[in-house]
């Protein structure tokens, strides 16, 4: 019975791509049953991304009441598609839609006559979100049912939707992910890992934190929406769905649990009150039970899709469904559920749970209900409620705009003065793709007292998106919160701090009192503009101070007539002063050096132009042959890293499991990078029976040999964040994790801003200042243990050096920490002689989620370090 169920589902795979090219000849709109040839939410059945895109299509064809657009390609080249759906007139009318959203988002200059026109006009715009975690797949299956009922219904409530509504419905905001998971839940069907988790994450470089990354804007998804929420449509409502575990309540709807954000408008949050009483209300009225609310998620941290559209003055509504394995039904006993330590203490009734679900069989077409009756209460309290919706939007605009005028700060200044002024370009770019307002003086001003000079960067408060910027740019401090008096810390849903200043290393002056300035409106942040200084008859000295060199020095890599050299010590030419770590580069052939030339101006580098070889001691540089652990157990941290390298164009090969089992490493590479992953995670891999066979296991003790032997011939092993355990327990290093297994109420520090200093003189360190911010979640703090007696590791404890510790003075920047005397003066990045070899201990993630720009040069500098001679 199970095969034949099996061949059925493949069976029906192919269906899929024959009813799709057939429909779409035909270009007729059918019900998606007869499109699909099943049921929207059937178990064990499920649509593939083209199938969806095609139906999409098939709709928007033959209604006017729906557009299709593609909105660009997705990161693999997938079309990323929405649909916008009102009632014909509108459609005909978008762009006067989209003005009047314009006008709304940003009401300076409207008159009152004016305002009260647009709200007359305007409609209430929602985005819904589908399936940006691509393994929580009910939402892109249920927009498919949801845009046939809304293309094709009569009744008095689509027709109300319609007249006061427009949707934009994204069926998908990671469709790379989509087939991914439809194709490896196929395979796994009648195998023991049947609905389980994949071997490789499901967006290529960031899985599950694609979901982080709405204020950094690094992956093309993002951008994608990011330009539709800010500067195309302005809805004054977002929802994004999600799916959660399936141990407790079915449903989560807002509103969320505490701590309130300084930053996110009171009527956000009221609104949300409003919008969520209706969407349970509709569902107890349709049976649907287990719904939770006021629980365990909040609306403080600012990195996700339904979390920064709060900044923007937009409510943003989440729901989490408890999931299924993939379209697998599950069974579960009431006695089996549970509470939530944020909102649930117990799996029982109580006022934000009043109708508990009591166990039995929970499918994917359960979540599909839940989700599509929530679609249907959001489109009709906001068709009901129009006019005060459209209305809220502006005044929380407004009130941005006059707090600007009232309160401090009244500006942020980004001076052109910057150690890596690509990289503050780059932070101004970000902003202004998340709407924000940027200006650039055009003349000296003062300001606090102090004198700027032109060119200077302003972003003036006084704008409608004010909570953006000051939630990206003030320091967050967090609120002490403990699940019962006197006991352990109460975790944030994610982030307590992020201040994106501060991680970018990137010079940021709020302004506390009125100034006068005369200033231009950025239209396009300029790329940076590097300089030639002196002719160059031997070569050139690169500073080495901005991440942009790292891109100029690997694309030379590999070019014949060049050669770089990295200063042991400061020098001076000319008047002119190089710190340790300055790049000394050798050009004998022409065509190279002009290419050279032209690369590091466009790069925005600044080459110094030298007719000797200085008289000073240098490392050779050569290119170092590098690879990244890629464990079958998928990694986002591998993923993340992987994405900062190719960025700053690092030639790197993925290092899988057999690899490394099989030995010879050193034959083949110089440095081998472990991101952060558990020691167990490294070792034994994933669980037997949880996948293939070919995926499980890990690298076993045959691979920790073998990375032993990597290191003691010579290999360099850098590890990050929690891969230190791996290092320090499987190399027997005489270094300890002291804030390894203390409890919540002696050290805590969840996703926070610190300060480091470091030793500015190490290989490692070159470029950087004696102080740094660095990017804390739940990380690693060292000492040094010297009172073991084996001689070997006595050996290997000389042979310890702390390139950087936490500060002793202010450590906290930004974010929340318990007991933070216990890491202060305590080493944060630690090198260790094995052998002929050395390991580098990163105790945080110096490349969190493609952030903290400022600690990007320490992991290059360490791959660097590998190559020097």
């Amino acid at each position: 019975m199970n095969k034949f169920r099996k061949s059925i589902s493949i069976t029906i795979w192919f269906i899929f791509l024959l009813s799709a090219f057939v429909y779409g000849q035909q270009d007729k709109l059918v019900p998606p049953e007869e499109f699909l040839g099943f049921k929207v939410g059937a178990d064990f059945k499920l649509a593939r991304w083209e199938q969806i895109v095609k139906y999409f299509n098939i709709v928007g064809n033959s209604s006017d009441r729906v557009l299709v657009r593609e909105l660009g390609k997705t990161t693999e080249g997938n079309p990323f598609i929405m649909a916008v759906i009102s009632d014909p007139q509108t459609i005909s009318e978008r762009e006067k839609y989209k003005n009047i959203q314009k006008r709304l988002a940003d009401p300076r200059g409207l008159s009152e006559e004016e305002e009260k026109l647009l709200i007359k006009e305007g409609k209430t715009v929602i985005m819904v979100t589908c399936n940006i975690h691509s393994t929580e797949i009910a939402s892109t299956q249920m927009a498919i049912e949801l845009l046939y009922k809304l293309a094709v219904d009569d009744d008095s409530r689509t027709m109300e939707i319609l007249k006061n509504d427009i949707i934009l419905l994204v069926p998908s905001v990671n469709p790379d992910g989509v087939n991914r998971v439809v194709d490896w839940y196929y395979e796994s069907l009648d195998t023991p890992w049947e609905g389980g988790r994949m071997p490789w994450l499901y967006q290529k470089y960031v899985g599950h934190d694609n979901n982080r990354d709405w204020y950094m804007l690094t992956q093309v998804e993002t951008r994608i929406l990011t330009k539709i929420l800010y500067t195309e449509w302005f809805p004054e409502i977002t929802y994004d769905i999600h799916q959660m575990g399936s141990g407790g309540a079915r449903f989560f709807v807002p509103p969320f649990f505490d701590p309130v954000n300084p930053n996110v408008h009171p009527m956000i949050h009221e609104s949300l009150k409003l919008i969520g009483g209706h969407i349970v209300t509709d569902l107890s009225a349709e049976g649907k039970t287990g719904v939770i609310t006021n629980a365990i998620y909040d609306n403080w941290w600012h990195g996700g899709n339904r979390t920064s559209p709060y900044r923007h003055n937009m409510v943003g509504l989440l729901t989490e469904a408890a999931s299924v394995r993939t379209a697998s039904p599950i069974f579960q006993r009431k006695s089996e559920l549970r509470g939530h330590s944020r909102g649930l203490p117990r799996y029982e009734a109580q006022v934000n749970f009043a109708e508990p679900w009591t166990g039995g069989w929970w499918r994917l077409r359960d979540i599909v209900d839940y989700e599509e009756i929530t679609c249907y209460s959001i489109f009709t309290v906001a068709a009901r409620y129009r006019e005060m919706f459209l209305r809220n939007y502006l005044k929380i605009g407004r009130e941005a705009i006059e707090k600007g005028e009232t309160e401090p700060p009244f500006a942020y200044l980004i001076p052109e003065e910057q150690k890596d002024l690509p990289t503050a370009l780059k932070m101004l770019e970000v902003l202004k793709l998340g709407g924000i307002e940027i200006h650039r003086a055009n003349s000296s001003f003062i300001a606090d007292e102090i004198k700027y000079p032109p060119e200077t960067y302003v972003i003036l408060l006084s704008q409608p998106y004010r909570n953006h910027v000051k939630d990206l740019l003030e320091s967050q401090d967090y609120p002490e919160r403990y699940l019962y008096p006197g006991g352990p810390a109460e975790p944030p849903y994610d982030m307590a701090g992020w201040t994106i200043s501060f991680q970018m290393g990137v010079k940021c002056i709020p302004v506390v009192n009125r100034f006068d300035a005369d200033l231009s409106i950025v239209d396009e942040i300029p790329s940076p503009k590097g300089e030639i200084i002196n002719n160059a008859s031997y070569g050139y000295v690169l500073k080495n101070k901005t991440n942009n060199d790292f891109i100029l020095i690997n694309r030379f890599f590999p070019e014949k007539g060049i050669e770089f050299y990295i200063a042991k010590e400061g020098f001076n030419i000319s008047g002119n002063r190089f710190d340790p770590g300055a790049v000394i580069v050798n050009i004998s052939n022409s065509s190279v050096k002009k290419s050279f030339e032209r690369n590091a101006v466009s790069l925005g580098c600044e080459l110094y132009g030298i007719s000797v070889n200085p008289n000073v001691s240098t490392y050779r540089l050569k290119l170092p042959r590098m690879a990244l652990y890629q464990s079958w157990a998928a990694n986002m941290d591998e993923g993340w890293t992987r994405w900062v390298l190719e960025q700053f164009e690092f030639p790197y090969k993925s290092l899988r499991d057999a690899e490394i089992r099989a030995g010879n490493l050193r034959e083949r590479y110089d440095v081998i990078i472990l991101p952060s992953q558990g020691e167990n995670s490294i070792v034994n891999g994933v669980a037997e029976f949880d996948m293939p066979p070919q995926y499980t296991g890990g690298i076993t003790d045959l691979g920790v040999i073998n990375l032993q032997d990597f290191v003691d011939r010579g290999g360099m092993l850098v590890c990050m964040d929690r891969s230190c355990m791996y290092a320090i327990n499987r190399f027997n290093l005489p270094i300890k994790n002291i804030v390894g297994g203390l409890s919540t109420n002696k050290f805590y520090c969840p996703g926070s801003v610190l300060s480091i200093e470091l030793n500015a003189n190490h290989p490692i360190a070159y470029g950087m200042d004696k102080k740094s911010a660095a990017y804390f979640a739940r990380s690693s703090a060292f000492s040094i243990v010297n009172e073991k007696k084996d001689e070997e590791i006595l050996t290997t404890a000389k042979n310890t050096e702390v390139i950087a510790k936490y500060s002793d003075k202010v450590l906290l920047l930004s974010g929340w920490i318990i007991g933070a005397d216990v890491i202060k003066s305590q080493p944060a990045i630690i090198e260790t002689m094995f052998g002929e070899g050395k390991i580098i201990l990163f105790g945080f993630k110096v490349q969190n989620r493609g952030q903290p720009h400022q600690t990007f040069r320490l992991l290059f500098n360490s791959i660097y370090y590998s190559g020097m001679e």
